[in-house]
């Protein structure tokens, strides 16, 4: 049996209190991660969890354990990461989720340019618009849009992003430019089912934000598809200013109600609180903050 494996699942087991959890965050079976728990109590002689059918608890034999295996772990992955360092490489693999809306267009292009840099890393990029159980799911990092709920996860700010009404020249010169948010309801639109989740679109004025609702011609989940179908005249669309700004200055298209622009995000990329982040995840992090800020 291999000890450390097996130290490393069992305090895996204690800090998210479930098997199924831990086997998810560390790539295996959850009868793989079953079978290293009881390898390691066979050795040791001693009972390290309480089971039932929903819930695992340590013994008290297995609280002082955990604390020392911990404790261990975390000093063998100091030494492994300090060679790492000393032969001048970044080495691990990387789960990251992100949503798709940047996750196309932006996140998959930093995530191409880090594995350029770093040939010992390997990456798993989720893209997909639910918000993932960072930690249950086994995500090193996760990327957020928008207002954080409380969490009990480490965030990083990396960029802040916008989105703009936008429509081709084609378009406005047959339908007419809209002054007011309201005449969009007599236009053609395009949404992105992230952003405006509720078909309506938010606007500010004078201060105060209010809401339009609209009956979309088009509901698109990703930023690029967006941009493709309002380019091609098929109505206004918001759109990630990044996927549209060479569009703009080039006169492929227009932007519209910008007196009336709400859409102002910051992206954040969050982890999981630990003793010490992995020099993987703070690479990673550094990159992406010079990336992200590299953008429009």
């Amino acid at each position: 049996m291999d000890t450390i494996e097996g130290m490393r699942v069992f305090t895996k087991v204690v800090e998210l209190g479930s098997f199924t959890a831990a086997a998810r965050r560390l790539n295996m079976s959850t009868a793989l991660a079953s079978k290293y728990v009881r390898q390691l109590e066979d050795k040791l002689g001693v009972q390290l969890l309480v089971r039932s059918t929903r819930h695992v608890h340590p013994t008290d034999a297995g609280v002082q354990y955990a604390d020392r295996c911990q404790t261990m772990i975390d000093q063998l992955d100091d030494m492994i990461e300090l060679a790492g360092h000393q032969a001048g490489a970044i080495v691990g693999h990387l789960k990251i989720a992100g949503p798709r809306i940047i996750g196309e267009e932006l996140l998959a292009r930093c995530v191409q340019d880090f594995l350029q840099s770093h040939p010992a890393v390997t990456v798993d990029l989720r893209l997909e618009e639910r918000k993932v159980d960072v930690v249950a799911e086994g995500f090193d990092i996760a990327v957020r849009i928008g207002d954080l709920q409380d969490s009990s996860l480490k965030a990083k700010k990396i960029a802040e992003y916008s989105y703009h009404l936008c429509a081709s020249p084609s378009y406005l010169k047959k339908h007419g430019t809209p002054s007011r948010p309201l005449e969009l309801k007599t236009h053609d639109c395009i949404l992105g089912s992230t952003i405006s989740p509720n078909n309506q679109l938010d606007f500010l004025e004078n201060g105060k934000k209010f809401h339009v609702g609209l009956e979309p011609r088009a509901r698109v989940n990703a930023a690029r598809p967006i941009r493709d179908m309002v380019i091609a005249g098929l109505g206004i669309g918001l759109c990630l200013r990044s996927t549209i700004d060479e569009d703009v200055k080039k006169g492929r298209l227009s932007l519209v109600l910008e007196d009336f622009n709400a859409y102002h995000r910051n992206v954040y990329m969050l982890f999981p609180e630990q003793r010490y982040t992995s020099a993987k995840v703070r690479a990673f992090l550094d990159h992406a903050t010079e990336f992200f800020r590299g953008m429009p």
